[in-house]
């Protein structure tokens, strides 16, 4: 699986549109361009936290600069960690609430 592949699979979109991460454009998965936060000319990974969604124009733009890399890192990754966080949370609940009715349900006799 490649790095593009890789980033859809873990990122829904939202009815077929994407946002870029610079400008907030609505695009279509066809015209998203999928960018190396660290660029790999500076050997940036192909790993999920250093990707970001971009439109053309603006990948085109940010070309391999190193100039956004720490505040986009941030940015891009404190929403990855809020859904593992909200994910998490949810599984929790569940797992406690399903525990707390089978302690608290009848038993059937």
């Amino acid at each position: 699986m490649d790095y593009r592949e890789k980033w859809f699979a873990n990122n829904e979109s939202n009815h077929g549109w994407y946002t870029c991460a610079k400008c907030g454009k609505k695009i279509r998965k066809a015209d998203v361009d999928i960018d190396h936060i660290v660029p790999q000319k500076h050997h940036g990974s192909d790993s999920l936290w250093n990707l970001q969604c971009l439109c053309k124009h603006c990948n085109r733009s940010k070309q391999a600069s190193v100039d956004d890399t720490l505040p986009d890192l941030v940015k891009t990754n404190k929403q990855r960690a809020a859904k593992a966080v909200k994910k998490n949370l949810q599984f929790t609940k569940e797992k406690i609430t399903g525990a707390v009715k089978k302690v608290v349900a009848p038993k059937k006799k």
